[in-house]
């Protein structure tokens, strides 16, 4: 601990987070998704850009908690127990109720320096005295008061199951897809809940993903009615599958970029495999060389899309914030056409989606190869 006297924060963000925990703390060491509660607290202000966390325990006799809480190898934030406000003189931070689920949202406006400052600490059910005298004096206005959500306090088990369906109903991105929204994610949020269960990691479903998309192909490389309408199924249930993955990752705070690019990776080879399966099960069914050719084409064209914006795709899956505006890279990475797939499946009619295929994703290449190029060659 410094023993000099404690300097100003001037910083325009605010970096540091004071969490305070009534005396009921039996809730704040219970899983939420099998992360301890006031874990998962950390873990959201870590992912906010909190650099440093204080907790103000009522009831400070967990260590066995408290033990484990340290030692999670997920947890890189400073961390500093404290049970008095000695210290926290000439410190910027905001004061918020760790009896709530915080959400990252939330957080995202109340760290930034254009707050109105509040001081309203009336809903907290534990605000101590001389933090009281603190804010009081708190001349300089370094520190910021967050409103407590009631809804999202954790005080008896029927909380912590509806804190636990909440974080469920979360793990979607802000630029899913229509079908997605209606559809995917409703189906796998189910996976979610099985696989959660099974103690797999975000990789390993990953890889399973992959297996039953190269299962798919292999199906649609048989080329006869009902081995296409297997492949599509499976590729429905690869894509469901898929999106697992990631809604594990984020709410085990387990996202990496190794993990982002290998679920890149793994999208696109099944693609790959799946157009080009498509064609030669085409051409076996109907003798028609042109199927090969439009296979090819329908892998060519989708390779160069990965090429060109593989690297654009990871970054995105990493990004916290997400557009709700499709960009290209999510157009590239949009699983909808596996329900439109489905449908020709059982009309018999995969002939369009190759051929819509083929010249689509060679298209879409040429106006990325122009996007990211033709700037340049003007010049």
């Amino acid at each position: 601990m410094n023993e000099h006297t404690p300097k100003v924060e001037t910083d325009s963000k605010i970096l540091t987070a004071l969490l305070l925990l009534p005396s009921n703390s039996v809730f704040y060491w219970r899983n939420l998704v099998q992360i301890p509660f006031l874990l998962r607290n950390a873990l959201t202000l870590q992912r906010a850009g909190i650099e440093k966390l204080i907790i103000w325990m009522q009831d400070p006799a967990q260590s066995e908690g408290k033990r484990k809480f340290e030692q999670d190898p997920r947890l890189t934030l400073e961390v500093k127990w404290i049970d008095n406000g000695i210290g926290l003189q000439g410190t910027r931070f905001m004061v918020l109720d760790g009896s709530t689920l915080l959400g990252k949202s939330e957080l995202a406006g109340a760290m930034k320096s254009a707050n109105s400052n509040q001081k309203d600490f009336s809903d907290f059910p534990f605000f101590p005295d001389s933090l009281q005298q603190l804010l009081e004096s708190n001349e300089d206005n370094l520190i910021e008061v967050i409103r407590c959500d009631n809804s999202a306090r954790i005080d008896n088990e029927n909380d912590l199951i509806a804190a636990e369906e909440r974080l469920l109903k979360s793990v979607g991105l802000n630029n899913d897809s229509l079908m997605d929204r209606l559809l995917t994610r409703f189906i796998s949020r189910q996976l979610t809940r099985l696989f959660l269960l099974t103690g797999l990691t975000p990789n390993q479903i990953t890889f399973l993903s992959l297996i039953i998309g190269l299962c798919a192909a292999w199906n649609f490389f048989q080329g006869t009615y009902n081995s296409n309408l297997t492949g599509a199924i499976l590729l429905l249930v690869s894509a469901w599958v898929d999106c697992t993955d990631g809604e594990i990752a984020r709410l085990k705070f387990m996202e990496t970029e190794a993990g982002a690019r290998f679920d890149i990776f793994c999208d696109n080879i099944v693609h790959f495999f799946v157009f080009f399966s498509i064609g030669m099960g085409l051409f076996f069914q109907t003798g028609d060389p042109q199927f090969k050719l439009f296979g090819g084409l329908a892998v060519c064209g989708s390779l160069f899309s990965f090429i060109i914006l593989g690297g654009v795709i990871v970054k995105k899956k990493q990004e916290d914030e997400q557009d709700e505006t499709p960009s290209l890279s999510d157009q590239l990475a949009n699983r909808d056409f596996t329900y439109f797939l489905f449908i020709l499946a059982c009309m018999g009619r995969l002939d369009i989606f190759i051929i819509l295929t083929a010249i689509g994703s060679n298209l879409f290449a040429i106006y990325l190869i122009f996007q990211k190029w033709g700037p340049s060659l003007k010049k």
